[in-house]
């Protein structure tokens, strides 16, 4: 095939894929997209004559640069991607648990932290759909009464309407927590304020509380229905990492509630990258309704951000305090979806579905789904599982460590403690901070980008085949590109 028409073929399908993702919801602008996908077409083109495995090995390099990036800056790394449409399915593996030094693998299961949220959500609009529960119905209507001060609609409370507050903590910060104080403290849940957006676990403790047969249908939903045979909050199997102590959950209220065997709903699964794309086939296959989906990605509040009284932006910061973005309300029941700030706003990635969405932890874990596209992507890492100092030496011809958009310069040093880097010049002194979560976002974005430059190239590569009437070609496209790949 001449270079010409094959350069026409690539722009075909370029803008047929741009068209399709468009029509989507993936960017009301979609000059982003042209511009990252004219860019792979100079590639591609210049790809001519290199077999499918050449050109999908080229591609997916650079995400493997990224992958070994971020895994150095933690003591254990698992991801996953898949592409519903495409048939790319993409494991890696790297690093050590802290339990006992095992190699992380398809089996090493991580704490999700607030990730948990999206798995009571689900659960909570199944049993909806199904007539088992009502997210209308006020919170005192049920547990025969138990929060009695909570005359708020389920949904609303679940999408952080209001500003919950107990009589005391959940936590043990004060003291040993007994299970009748625990359970007085959350009976005593009042509402502060309204009409507002504060981000908190009590929603999701509450609500989790009020679905009936709970740990029954969780059980039926997620390990019989979808097969997520690895994702519990029972910890007596499997390898773990993420994890306090060795042993417990790193949530400080999951543990207090945990010891009294109640599973909370605002954190304390354990799950596996293979389990969360096994999670996003079961939603992209129909598991919940369209109706549902909508409303779990819907906030309460239809306002991008959050002011301060004087009227100036309100920004967040975490618990470091550093800045991470401004305070906004993008959030549905437990999700995060687009926002115009982008993924520093709220953990979404730019070139993804206006109903796309996203569920992070503090532990270090993320996930998105983009069901009309047929994307998602995970991460999963357990930086806080290990106290200990490490140093990371910058080398962008082995790895990439980027920083919203900074790229450091080879000998670079990185003093790696937790979910903190600080960055050395070349005389030792500290000249800035890297935050883990921070430094993820190059990842996040590169997990999604990857997906949709592979499935331009598949899509180019089956335009090829059929005009060269090449079944060996084709076979070789499919056996290449639906292959699912473990990397370690």
């Amino acid at each position: 095939m001449e270079r010409q028409e094959y350069l026409e073929i690539i722009t075909e399908e370029e803008y047929k894929l741009i068209n399709e993702l468009v029509q989507n919801g993936k960017l009301q602008e979609y000059y982003y997209l042209i511009e990252m996908f004219d860019q792979e077409k100079e590639n591609l083109v210049n790809n001519i004559n290199k077999t499918p495995k050449e050109i999908y090995n080229g591609i997916i390099s650079t995400y493997l640069k990224t992958v070994k990036g971020i895994s150095l800056l933690v003591p254990g790394l698992s991801t996953g991607i898949k592409d519903a449409r495409s048939g790319v399915n993409i494991y890696t593996y790297d690093g050590v648990t802290k339990k006992d030094g095992q190699a992380v693998d398809e089996n090493t299961r991580f704490d999700l932290a607030s990730s948990t949220k999206l798995f009571t959500t689900v659960e909570a609009l199944k049993l909806a759909e199904e007539g088992k529960f009502d997210l209308d119905k006020l919170v005192s209507e049920y547990k025969d009464g138990k929060y009695g001060n909570l005359n708020i609609p389920v949904e609303k409370m679940a999408k952080f309407y209001y500003d919950l507050r107990t009589d005391g903590r959940l936590d043990e910060r004060d003291g040993e927590l007994s299970l009748e104080e625990l359970q007085r403290r959350l009976a005593s849940t009042t509402i502060a304020k309204e009409k507002t957006f504060v981000y908190s676990d009590i929603p999701f403790i509450i609500l989790k509380d009020i679905l009936p047969e709970v740990d029954d249908y969780f059980k039926k939903y997620f390990n019989e229905e979808m097969g997520l045979l690895q994702t519990s909050y029972d910890r007596s199997f499997g390898v773990l990492t993420g994890m306090r102590d060795n042993e417990t959950v790193n949530d400080p209220k999951a543990r207090v509630m945990e010891r009294y065997s109640l599973n909370p709903g605002h954190a304390g699964i354990f799950s596996t990258s293979k389990d969360l794309v096994k999670l996003f086939e079961s939603l992209n296959n129909g598991f919940l309704s369209n109706e549902s989906i909508t409303k779990m990605v819907t906030p309460a509040l239809d306002t991008p951000i959050l002011l301060n009284p004087d009227g100036t932006i309100m920004y967040k910061k975490n618990r470091d305090g550093y800045t991470s973005g401004i305070q906004n309300v993008n959030r549905g029941m437990a999700v995060y979806y687009k926002h115009p700030e982008g993924i520093r706003a709220n953990e979404m990635v730019d070139a993804m579905g206006n109903e796309s969405f996203a569920t992070a932890g503090f532990t270090g874990t993320w996930a998105t789904f983009d069901l009309k596209n047929g994307l998602t992507a995970n991460i999963l890492a357990n930086p806080l599982s290990d106290e200990s100092e490490r140093e990371v030496v910058i080398d962008n011809e082995k790895f990439n460590i980027v920083d919203c958009g900074k790229h450091f310069e080879d000998g670079t040093k990185f003093r790696v403690a937790g979910k903190i880097s600080k960055v050395l010049d070349g005389e030792g002194n500290v000249v800035g901070s890297a935050p883990f979560t921070r430094i993820t976002n190059t990842l996040k974005e590169e997990q999604i980008y990857t997906l949709l430059k592979l499935r331009l190239a598949k899509n180019v590569l089956r335009r090829k085949a059929e005009l060269e009437q090449s079944e060996v070609l084709d076979d070789e496209i499919s056996r290449i590109f639906e292959m699912t790949r473990v990397i370690k």
